[in-house]
């Protein structure tokens, strides 16, 4: 029969449409092996293995070696075989000990292979298609000398007899001069399987005085007279039959109705594939192109004519084949349409096979006795009849969250049959050609100069509706028609845009911007995306992509639909809880999120969270919903902002938390940074970094943590965030680094915070006392640890290892950092310190420097972060001149204290310590700005600020004053829409405060 298409055949195969049942391996590159009818079968037989990672690498190159050890298994049998020897070298390059000196041996002794001229085998070298051919014609019977495979042209007898007997079929590209790959390989194992064994008649020699005279029957193929033949019943021996009467050929159909090979290896299938078809088309085919094609001499009648379509018969679109039938078609584009004609009954079989597009939910790995397999999200308008919902298909290939993939589905199975990842082209449409009868063939985008014609199942924006010279991303099936069609909403990152000002308010456009990786920031854009424009407005609220010029200037570009539960564009304070929703529900072991009454997304391990924690003023970042936190929030009012860039799907999602108490957060917590650890700055297309040991959520690795938080970090942080990188960014820092400061370990305000030096162990019963040095005789300290808290040693270098209860000891100095909740060590990490030097002091938790003069006298200003009045202890004094970089600290009686500082030597020094406090400017006009909003302050402290007027330059130089009289303001300078000035504290400041300044 004529063979059609073979390009679209070789398409096909890349979609693997076959049955595929338990006998059959699942490959992790399942869809990188072409001819997988033979892989499944060699590989069930364990004549042609994968490796131990799953996969098959079909395209690695065969060795000689391997070569051999593939004919052995498959004359001897994979058992049989793996137990060949060598007792001496088959050839000088192979010694006993090679790998596969054995099976060289035994195919060397039964004359299947042969050496070089020069002794050597050269069992790692490349094989030849022609080489590996001579093995298989030998294994089959073929007996060298007689057929001519010896010599000069041995290559043109064995390629004349292999193809002639169908060794290379499955292969049209066959170039014997070329090195065979391991699928390769498999095909033709496979293919010898089904050919006929051969022998010889006796051979006589018969010597009549000084003549020889050899005399040799021919060659004739071995019968088989079994009357159960179990590959082909015409009474000869096919290879299989001989060598592996358990695995059976039968006739048979697959989930599409198509004839078929069903291979089985004793009581298990191994799988149904179909067979190549007499005809193939992926476009629209008339009945008389299907009648000469076929190279019909005369018409099949309707009744000896059958339609199926993804499995199910269509018994109304039966017609008989004939030559002038130009009126009825079958097919379109994008739809697999096969004929079959069996000449022997004179009939046809007619299938069409429907490729669809979806996305990947996720991938799930297998488990226990359940096969690895993904979940698919069918297309929500163009998906196959009666499918709802997520579909599974079975398969140890792994794809990437969302990707769009190409899918058959068979009616008759009521399943998915084959996945496969759809080509995407990305590009600028300069054409795009639509019909108004709706006819597919006739819809076509030009992109980048080619033209690609749509589909019969062609999802997302209608042709008709795309935008020429705007930038598409499209998909393609496997024989290269438009199958998904999306604008490109995305020219960049993500980031939620909180603000927008214009330049009637500054000399730049601008945007407030929170970033997908948790930080937020005023940029300059290129467009005025104020309400003032319309051409580019953009609402406050709107999820957007963008990019950044070489000027640092952002471009914005929202997109396609922002999903929020307030009223945007009414409400432009984000932030601010207008809409009290209460409704909505978040839980990192559920995939579906409801974000407002009535309105869900469905999320996956892709899925980006950013949540804002207004109690913490704090944003962390999360990726995966099983990486996300729970959040209740019938205990907070929560606005949420999402994007689905496919159906439901959420791809990233902004949500603000009001009550911080609502967050749930057990997955990016509980970060320990090592800072012996810390290794010099890292410069490389993830950005500038330090690398730290870590521990990452009771996992010991090394991390990332950006510059701009420095080498300094050391102990634990209850949350962090980390850009699309995988770098760190941001790191707990208000209270106890995000945690509640340790008092008695109640835990009734959250997680308490402990950090101290020593450490006993109280008891076996998992009882410790911590911070021996200064709390050895506080009851509070003396705490139970949990039977599986999380237990870590770090080493003077800041090498972490994990560790337990019972290797715990006593140590005077050891400083110890401990999680506490509800009396219980939760997390505890044990630092060495050497016991010779002296432990370095640390500073108490609330206590930040702010400034530090070395210095007679020395003069230190600190901040308490509770606001409350403090003195420094001698501890705090001793851990700041430490930081400062002073060395051989001691405190001199009551007359100061003497230390080393810049290779001099200070005694008697008096350290005058200031508490600042925290002062926060404002004015009573949201229009007229202060920078900085903070200042920390005490009396007779200065500070410069700024004032800028939002609506136009200053008429003259103001005066400015504090009615509350904490700051007493200098005389302002500078022209335009800024004026500067320095405040001074007065004897007022006691505690943090607001000053409201005036102007006049």
């Amino acid at each position: 029969m004529k063979k059609f298409l073979s390009l679209v055949l070789a398409l096909v195969m890349t979609m693997s449409l076959v049955t595929v049942s338990a006998g059959a391996k699942d490959f992790t590159d399942d869809s990188e092996i072409t001819y997988k009818e033979a892989v499944d079968v060699i590989s069930a037989l364990g004549v042609v293995d994968g490796y131990s990672g799953g996969d098959f690498r079909p395209d690695d190159v065969l060795t000689r070696g391997a070569a051999a050890k593939i004919i052995c298994n498959l004359i001897l049998g994979p058992t049989t075989a793996s137990a060949l020897s060598a007792g001496t070298a088959p050839f000088k390059d192979v010694p006993v000990t090679n790998t596969f000196a054995g099976y060289i041996t035994y195919c060397s002794q039964q004359g299947i292979i042969s050496g070089y001229a020069d002794g050597t085998f050269r069992p790692t070298g490349t094989l030849s298609g022609n080489a590996f051919m001579k093995m298989l014609l030998g294994a089959l019977g073929y007996d060298s000398k007689i057929e001519n495979y010896t010599g000069a042209n041995w290559t043109v007898s064995v390629i004349k007899q292999a193809v002639g007997i169908g060794l290379d079929d499955g292969n049209d590209e066959f170039v014997g001069s070329k090195a065979v790959t391991r699928q390769e390989a498999a095909l033709y194992a496979f293919n010898m399987l089904q050919a006929t064994m051969v022998e010889y008649d006796q051979q006589n020699t018969i010597v009549v005085g000084d003549i020889t005279i050899n005399t040799t029957s021919s060659r004739k193929d071995v019968t088989n007279n079994d009357a159960n033949e179990t590959i082909a019943n015409d009474n000869k021996m096919q290879f299989a039959e001989r060598y592996f009467d358990d695995l059976k050929l039968s006739d048979g159909t697959d989930d599409f109705a198509r004839p078929a090979n069903v291979w089985r290896l004793k009581a298990e299938k191994i799988g149904t594939y179909a067979k190549e078809a007499d005809a193939s088309y992926t476009a629209k085919v008339a009945v008389d192109d299907i009648y000469a094609d076929l190279d019909l001499g005369s018409s099949v009648d309707k009744k000896d004519v059958t339609v199926y379509e993804d499995g199910d018969e269509l018994k109304d679109k039966a017609v008989a084949i004939t030559k002038n039938d130009d009126d009825t078609e079958f097919g379109a584009n994008g739809v697999l349409t096969e004929v079959f004609y069996d000449d022997d009954d004179d009939t046809v079989v007619i299938t069409m096979v429907n490729t669809y597009v979806g996305t990947i939910n996720r991938s799930v790995a297998a488990k226990g006795n359940k096969a690895a397999y993904v979940e698919i999200a069918p297309d929500s308008d163009v998906k196959p009849a009666g499918v709802n919902g997520i579909q599974d298909f079975e398969t140890a290939e792994s794809f990437e969250d969302d990707a769009y993939v190409l899918y058959t589905y068979s009616q008759s199975a009521e399943e998915v049959k084959s996945v496969a990842l759809a080509e995407e082209v990305t590009g600028t449409v300069t054409r795009a050609e639509n019909n108004a009868k709706d006819e597919d063939e006739r819809k076509a985008l030009t992109i980048n100069g080619t033209r690609y014609t749509a589909s019969k199942n062609i999802a997302g924006e209608d042709i008709g509706n795309v935008s020429v010279d705007e930038d598409y991303d499209v998909y393609l099936d496997a024989y290269g028609y438009l199958i998904y069609v999306e604008e490109v909403d995305e020219i960049g990152d993500y980031a939620l845009l909180i603000d927008t000002q214009d330049k009637k308010n500054f000399s730049n456009n601008r945007a407030l911007l929170v970033f997908a990786d948790g930080t937020e920031k005023i940029v300059d854009t290129t467009e005025n995306y104020t309400s003032n424009n319309a051409d580019d407005y953009i609402p406050n609220g709107t999820i957007v992509t963008y990019r950044v010029d070489e000027d640092g200037d952002y471009t914005l570009k929202a997109v396609k639909a922002t999903l929020t539960s307030e009223n945007i564009p009414t409400d432009t304070t984000i932030g601010d809880y207008t809409s009290a929703n209460k409704n909505f529900s978040m839980a990192n072991d559920k995939a579906t999120v409801t974000l407002y009454s009535g309105k869900t997304v469905t999320t996956n391990s892709s899925t980006v969270f950013v949540v804002y924690n207004d109690t913490s003023d704090d944003y962390t970042v999360y990726t995966g919903i099983k990486n996300a936190p729970s959040i209740d929030g019938t205990a907070s009012a929560v606005e949420s902002y999402a994007y689905c860039k496919s159906g439901k799907m959420a791809t990233i999602m902004f949500v603000f938390v009001q009550n911080g108490s609502a967050i749930e957060d057990d997955s990016n917590s509980t970060l320990f940074l090592a800072k012996e650890s810390v290794s010099n700055l890292i410069h490389d297309k993830d950005g500038d970094y330090f690398e730290y040991q870590a521990i990452v959520n009771g996992e010991v690795q090394t991390v990332k943590v950006d510059e701009s938080l420095g080498k300094n970090l050391n102990g634990m942080y209850k949350n962090y965030s980390v850009d699309k990188y995988g770098v760190i960014t941001k790191v707990s820092t208000n209270g106890a680094n995000g945690y509640t400061a340790f008092t008695d370990g109640e835990g009734d305000s959250g997680k308490e915070y402990l950090t101290g030096a020593g450490i006993d162990k109280i008891s076996a019963d998992y009882t410790v006392l911590l911070d021996t040095v200064n709390h050895k005789d506080n009851a509070n300290y003396t705490i139970t640890v949990a039977d599986d808290a999380k237990i870590f040693y770090v080493d003077e270098d800041g090498n972490i290892e994990a560790s337990s209860y019972r290797a715990i000891a006593k140590d005077s100095n050891d400083k110890v950092y401990a999680v506490v909740d509800e009396y219980l060590v939760e997390f505890l990490v044990i630092e060495e310190v050497d016991d010779k030097k002296p432990s370095t002091p640390e500073l108490s938790d609330e206590i930040e420097v702010i400034d530090v003069n070395i210095g007679a006298p020395t003069t230190i200003e600190f901040y308490v972060e509770s606001g409350k009045a403090t003195s420094l202890t001698d501890r705090d004094i001793r851990a700041i001149l430490t930081d400062a970089g002073c060395t051989s600290i001691k405190k001199d009686g009551t007359t100061g204290w003497s230390f080393v500082y810049d290779d001099m030597e200070y005694t008697s020094v008096k350290v005058n310590e200031t508490q600042v406090y925290e002062v926060t400017f404002t004015t009573a006009d949201s229009k007229v700005t202060v920078a900085p909003v903070t200042v920390y302050l005490a009396k007779d402290l200065t500070a410069k600020v700024s004032v800028t007027n939002g609506y136009a330059d200053w008429d003259t130089v103001r005066t400015w004053t504090d009615s509350s009289n904490m700051v007493t303001c200098g005389t302002a300078t500078g022209t335009g829409t800024v004026q500067s000035f320095t405040v001074t504290g007065t004897a007022n400041i006691t505690a943090d405060c607001t000053v409201s300044l005036q102007w006049s």
